[in-house]
């Protein structure tokens, strides 16, 4: 049986095979046949866009032809979105949104939770009656998810062939003797930060057939053209585009302004804040997982960017619930502060009722996949020992640990409130204990994070003064370093924590288990960078530096369930 299967396939036929990133039957053309040790036949297929992989044989598929002419797939092939194996958290029906027909299609709707449902109402409620309003989940639950279901309901897609039809060129259409399109009635703007715009264009992609543009970069003017020829449905653009191109922009009809990441839109008198306000739309929708930032007057901004005048003028909000619930949020508030703080605050929540919608995950946590979270403590190798002991024995420690022992002036006063409010150097108690707690905190992670080599330009003096002190007490590690900085900074036996790093990776290497590696520190990403490379990790590394067509790659990459040769992710 799989030798007939095999003889069906040459090299250099077209076939149907799984695409790497999503599992979904794309025309691909064999290259090369092969079978491995246990007898299993391989077809390695390439793709149009040149990407390759080694699929089973048994996984092809052969392409259907309508009467010798076009290439045609099952409708069931052309659905989107396709997740693959994926368990539907719920059945494959629309979802209804209002009686004139709008609708969530049931292609997004399956895949959709109770609480996304009403998000996606709550988007819809307030575009039917022409206001805008705010989407304040959490980060993670899905905000990008519900706005596209919210576009897809409004724009009246299903997700299905009769989609990808009406995406098709006028001349195409022509070609399968059907009527071109006509100009969309209904044109929507997303503004957002430049590193996720790119992420916007392929989530839309996966979740439905949406007519897109991506008003960026050197290609920004043939998109307004296309724009103002109505021909986009979804206009994608930054923050920055988006000041520079106001104008041409304010000449398009929007149907809503969608801003991601709208809590940059905090400063009166910042110029985004004014650009965004200068942006002729009555429906603006706001996606923010954090609001409130530093202070109150920026939710008012950020409200009154979004519905104005729902919070009053900037001075009547200061007054009636600014400065009521700031001064009962003193220390030294009397009950009649607290009290009064208590009504200003519940009579904000009211008036933003209905206007904004905050989920969290621990509000939500029944509807959430479940997680399992476990803290694995490391403890220090004896060289971080070592070190560790070297930095508590310094000057300056000594001076912070006797800082409230009684003066030896005999005042009477603690030390450092007398003879010792700073040291030889000058530097003040305050800026000792956190600057010793970041050093302590960096030989806790990796010794080799002190060092000042190449990155002595951005620490402070005491802290290079500090490294230096204590390094001098382990040359041999200092010329190690200087000599073999690749194999020193990725042994284990410099941190605890790479240690027991070394012994999880192996585990889920052998399982084929993803990894993503979290670091605050862009020096402790090197040490993570360089033990992936001499251990022979496959990884992709994700940064500040990282280019924003190239972050999509890696992220999507990664997310993808048929990826797990890059098994390890560093961010």
């Amino acid at each position: 049986m799989c030798e007939d299967i095999v003889d069906r396939w040459h090299v250099g036929e077209k076939c149907l095979a799984p695409f790497p990133e999503s599992g979904k039957l794309c025309e691909a053309t064999i290259k090369s046949i092969e079978k491995d040790k246990n007898g299993k036949s391989f077809a390695l297929v390439s793709f149009l866009d040149s990407e390759e992989k080694r699929i089973l044989i048994t996984k092809l598929y052969k392409v259907k032809t309508d009467h010798g002419k076009s290439l045609i797939f099952d409708d069931d092939d052309l659905e989107k979105p396709y997740f693959p194996d994926r368990r539907l958290p719920s059945p494959a029906v629309a979802f209804e949104l209002s009686k004139n027909g709008d609708c969530i299609p049931y292609t997004i709707n399956r895949y959709l939770r109770d609480y996304q449902r009403e998000g996606v109402q709550f988007l819809y409620g307030h575009y039917a009656h022409k206001r805008g309003c705010i989407l304040g989940d959490d980060m993670g639950l899905g905000k990008t998810i519900q706005v596209i279901s919210f576009l897809a309901a409004v724009l009246h897609k299903k997700g299905t062939r009769k989609d990808m039809e009406n995406n098709m060129p006028d001349f195409l259409l022509r070609t399968v003797k059907k009527e071109p399109k006509c100009v969309p009635k209904k044109t929507f703007l997303v503004v957002a930060p430049l590193s996720v715009l790119y992420n916007w264009r392929d989530e839309l992609d996966i979740w439905g057939y949406f007519r897109i543009g991506v008003l960026h970069g050197s290609q920004k003017d043939n998109e307004l053209t296309r724009i103002k020829q109505g021909k986009c449905e979804v206009v994608l653009t930054t923050y920055e585009t988006l000041r520079l191109c106001l104008d041409e922009l304010n000449s398009v009809e929007w149907s809503a302004v969608i801003v991601d990441e709208a809590h940059r839109i905090k400063n009166p008198k910042a110029q985004i804040t004014k650009t965004m306000k200068g942006l002729k739309c009555i429906v603006r929708i706001g996606l923010t997982g954090t609001i409130l930032q530093n202070n109150m007057k920026e939710l008012w901004c950020v409200m009154d960017w979004a519905i104005p005048g729902l919070l009053g003028s900037k001075v009547y909000f200061k007054k009636k619930f600014s400065d009521p619930v700031e001064h009962g949020q003193r220390h030294t508030a009397t009950k009649r502060e607290l009290a009064t703080g208590r009504k200003a605050m519940q009579k904000l929540a009211g008036k933003m009722s209905g206007w904004f919608l905050r989920r969290t995950k621990a509000l939500i946590s029944d509807q959430l996949p479940k997680k399992e979270d476990r803290i694995v403590y490391c403890s220090l190798t004896e060289f971080q020992k070592a070190v560790y002991q070297a930095v508590l024995e310094t000057e300056d420690v000594n001076l912070i640990l006797r800082a409230w022992v009684p003066c030896s002036c005999n005042s009477g006063r603690r030390r450092k409130n007398c003879c010792y409010k700073t040291n030889f150097h000058g530097e003040t108690m305050k800026a000792l204990y956190f600057s010793y707690l970041t050093v302590l905190r960096k030989v806790a992670n990796h010794a080799a994070l002190l060092q000042t080599e190449n990155t002595s330009k951005q620490q402070k003096t005491h802290i290079k003064r500090v490294c230096n002190q204590v390094f001098s007490k382990f040359p041999d590690f200092v010329q190690l370093s200087n000599d073999a900085a690749f194999e020193t900074i990725s042994d284990p036996k410099y941190s605890g924590k790479m240690k027991v790093l070394q012994q999880l990776l192996n585990h889920f290497r052998k399982n084929r288990d993803k990894v993503l590696l979290f670091s605050f520190s862009t020096k402790l990403l090197d040490v993570l960078e360089r033990y992936c490379m001499a251990s022979g990790l496959d990884y992709r590394r994700l940064d500040g530096n990282t280019k924003s067509e190239d972050r999509v790659k890696i992220g999507r990459r990664f997310g993808s369930q048929f990826c797990w040769s890059q098994c390890c992710y560093i961010v």
